[in-house]
C-alpha cells in the first residue's frame, strides 16, 4: 500500500492493531544516496566502519520506507502481509521551523529514476517527521503562545520611527474595520517584524474587540483580523484553535510516529543487511547517532530488542554458500527446490503480489526481506532431526542470528553483535605499506610474491593493508621486509598500525571546513562505481604475472597531495578499480 501525507494518519491509526497481532516486521530503507565520505576497507575495525557509515552517509535522507507486517494464525499454519511503502520528506512544519538541507549522490539518484521513483510525490506529498527533541521544542513554543495568550504578558517592542507611520495608518484601518459591520478584515502583506507590531498594538488597543489569525496564502504570510464574539464563543474557538495545534504537532512528528510505535512494539524486525537502514532511522526519526560505537550499539538494542539480518542467516554454515547473500538473487534462489518460498494470505488494497515485480521500491523489498526469512527459517527446521516445522519467529533456532547485523565490507568480519562482544579475527598476517605514489599493484605483487602473494586492500596512493595467504610466511615477512631497510617503502604489523591510528585520533583536532570548489559550490558528494566489497581490494597472487612496463609508472594526471585527481574541471580522489561498475548498495 502506498502511504503519503495525505492517507498517513488514516495508516498509522490502523497499525495500533495491526502491529500488536503481528508475528515480526520486515522493513527496508531507500536513500539519496550512499556515501560522501572515506569508504570502507577490508580491513577497517567494527568502529572504523562504524565512523565512517556515521560521518559520510547519514548527510544523506531515507526518502522511502518499507515495512511489511507479517501475522501467523496458528490454526491454518499460514501467514498473512500487510505491507506499506512510505514517502518520506521534511517538509518544515512552518515557516519558523528548521530548513532541512541533504545531500544527493547522483548514481544513487539516477538508479532510482531507472526503478520508475516518483520524486514529483515524494516532494509534494512525503511524509514529515522530527525527532523526539524536534517535537519537545515545537511543543515549547506552542505552549509558549498559549501562555503570552492567557496571561497578556507580552514584552512591549517600541515602534521604530522609520515605522511609526506605517502603524499609524494600519491602525486607522483597523478603527474603521471595529466600527463597520463586516466580521473580517485580511490586511496586506508585511514582514515578520510589522506582523509583530500589528499583534501588539491589537492587544494594546482593541484587547477585547479585535482577534488576529496568520494564514499561509500562496506561500505568504497574512494576517486576518476577526472581530471577537462572546465569552462562550470565544472560548470554543479557544478550544478549537487548540485542537487544530494539536493535530498540526501529531502531522508534524510524522513517520517518526511509527517509528515510535514499531519501537515501542518489541517485536522481532527483520531486514536485508540493515545496518545502514538502521542507521538512517536512528538518526532521521530519534536522534543524532552517537560518537561511540559502543553507545551506538546499546542505543540500536534499547530501541531494538529483537533484530534478525537474513544476509546473516542465508550466509551461515548451515547453508554451506548455497545461496546467494544479495537480496533479489536470494529471492529468485529460495523459490527453487530444496527452498520454498510460503503460501501468504494477502490483504486487500495492502498486499504486494509475486506476480508483479517492484524491487527496489522499500515496501516490496521489505515483503520480499519477510519472505526470504519465513523460507530461511524453515530450511533450518527441515535441516533438523527430527523436523520442525514451522520455525516461527520465536524460535530457538533463531537464537544464533539474533541481534547480530552484516558488516560485509570487513572481510573476516562475519557480523557485529549488540549485545555482545564482536568477534575478534587474528590479523596478524596483516601489514600496512607505505610507498611511493608511482607505485601500482604490480609492485606490491614484486614485493610479496616470495611469501605466497597477498590479498591487498588499497588505503590511499601510498597506503595499502597486505594479507599474506600463507599465514606461515608472516615470521619471514618481518624479518626480511619490516625489519629489513628499504627507502622505497615500509611495513608496520597491523596491530601497531592500528594502535598508531587510534592515538592519533585521541588527539584534539581543529574542525576542518568543507573543501570548496573554485566557482564557490561545494562539492560534498562524489560518484563511485564498484563500491561493493573488495571494489578497492586486489588479490596478489604469487603467480600473478608482471607486467614491467607498468611497474613504476608515473601519474600523467595533475594531482594534489591528497590524491586528488583534477579531471573535467571536477575534482574527484584516484580509485584503483578491478572490477566493473555495479550498483553501490547491492544487498
Amino acid at each position: 500500500m502506498e502511504v503519503t501525507r495525505e492517507n498517513f494518519q488514516e495508516v498509522l491509526t490502523e497499525l495500533d492493531e495491526v502491529l500488536k497481532n503481528a508475528s515480526f516486521l520486515a522493513i527496508d530503507g531507500e536513500f539519496t544516496g550512499l556515501n560522501s565520505g572515506p569508504e570502507a576497507t577490508a580491513f577497517d575495525t567494527p568502529a572504523q566502519y562504524y565512523q565512517k557509515l556515521r560521518t559520510g552517509s547519514m548527510n544523506f535522507l531515507l526518502v522511502q520506507f518499507g515495512l511489511s507486517v507479517f501475522t501467523h494464525d496458528k490454526w491454518d499454519n499460514k501467514y498473512s502481509q500487510r505491507s506499506y511503502n512510505f514517502y518520506v520528506f521534511p517538509k518544515p512544519f512552518d515557516r519558523s521551523s528548521t530548513d532541512c538541507r541533504f545531500m544527493c549522490q547522483a548514481s544513487s539518484i539516477a538508479f532510482l529514476v531507472s526503478q520508475g521513483f516518483d520524486f514529483n510525490k515524494l516532494f509534494k506529498s512525503g511524509i514529515p517527521y522530527l525527532t523526539k527533541a524536534g517535537e519537545e521544542k515545537l511543543q515549547k513554543k506552542i505552549e509558549d503562545r498559549h501562555k503570552l495568550r492567557d496571561n497578556g504578558n507580552y514584552d512591549i517592542i517600541p515602534i521604530p520611527e522609520n515605522d511609526k507611520a506605517q502603524m499609524e495608518e494600519i491602525c486607522s484601518r483597523l478603527e474603521d474595520f471595529v466600527k463597520s459591520e463586516d466580521e473580517s478584515y485580511v490586511l496586506d502583506r508585511y514582514n515578520a517584524f510589522i506582523r509583530r507590531l500589528i499583534h501588539q498594538e491589537v492587544q494594546l488597543r482593541w484587547p477585547d474587540k479585535i482577534r488576529l489569525e496568520n494564514k499561509i496564502e500562496n506561500g505568504n504570510c497574512v494576517v486576518i483580523a476577526y472581530k471577537t464574539g462572546n465569552k462562550e464563543e470565544e472560548a470554543q474557538r479557544e478550544k478549537e484553535r487548540r485542537e487544530k495545534e494539536k493535530q498540526d504537532i501529531q502531522q508534524a512528528v510524522g513517520l517518526s510516529a511509527l517509528l515510535q510505535k514499531i519501537a515501542d512494539s518489541g517485536k522481532l524486525i527483520v531486514g536485508h543487511n540493515m545496518l545502514l537502514d538502521l542507521c538512517h532511522i536512528i538518526n532521521q526519526f530519534f536522534g543524532p547517532l552517537p560518537e561511540s560505537y559502543t553507545e551506538f550499539k546499546s542505543l540500536v538494542h534499547g530501541l531494538f530488542p529483537k533484530l534478525i539480518d537474513t544476509k546473516i542467516i542465508s550466509q551461515s554454515a548451515q547453508f554451506n554458500q548455497s545461496v546467494p547473500s544479495i537480496l533479489n538473487q536470494l529471492f529468485e534462489a529460495l523459490q527453487c527446490s530444496p527452498y520454498s518460498l510460503p503460501t501468504t494470505e494477502d490483504i486487500e488494497d495492502r498486499s504486494y503480489s509475486l506476480k508483479e515485480d517492484k524491487s527496489h521500491e522499500a515496501g516490496y523489498d521489505a515483503y520480499m526481506t519477510g519472505l526470504c526469512f519465513i523460507a530461511l527459517s524453515n530450511r533450518l527446521g527441515a535441516l533438523q532431526t527430527p523436523e520442525v516445522r514451522p520455525v516461527l519467529a520465536d524460535s530457538r533456532l533463531l537464537a544464533p542470528y539474533l541481534n547480530k547485523l552484516c558488516i560485509a565490507k570487513l572481510k573476516d568480519y562475519p557480523h557485529i553483535n549488540l549485545v555482545g562482544n564482536d568477534p575478534n579475527p587474528c590479523r596478524d598476517h596483516i601489514f600496512h605499506v607505505t610507498f611511493p605514489k608511482q607505485w601500482r599493484i604490480n609492485d606490491l605483487t614484486q614485493l610479496f610474491n616470495p611469501y605466497g602473494g597477498a590479498y591487498v586492500a588499497w588505503l590511499t596512493d601510498t597506503t595499502a593493508y597486505a594479507a599474506l595467504h600463507k599465514k606461515d610466511q608472516v615470521s619471514a615477512v618481518v624479518k626480511n621486509l619490516l625489519k629489513g631497510s628499504s627507502k622505497l617503502f615500509s611495513l608496520k604489523r597491523y596491530k601497531d598500525h592500528q594502535a598508531s591510528v587510534e592515538s592519533e585520533n585521541s588527539q584534539p583536532k581543529l574542525d576542518r571546513k568543507r573543501k570548496i570548489s573554485e566557482d564557490g559550490e561545494s562539492s560534498p558528494t562524489k560518484v563511485e562505481a564498484g563500491q561493493g566489497e573488495g571494489a578497492n581490494d586486489v588479490d596478489v597472487d604469487e603467480a600473478a604475472p608482471l607486467h614491467p612496463s607498468t611497474a613504476g609508472a608515473t601519474k600523467t594526471q595533475q594531482q594534489s597531495n591528497e590524491g586528488w585527481e583534477v579531471a573535467s574541471g571536477k575534482r574527484r580522489r584516484k580509485r584503483i578499480r578491478t572490477q566493473g561498475t555495479e550498483r553501490t548498495d547491492a544487498r
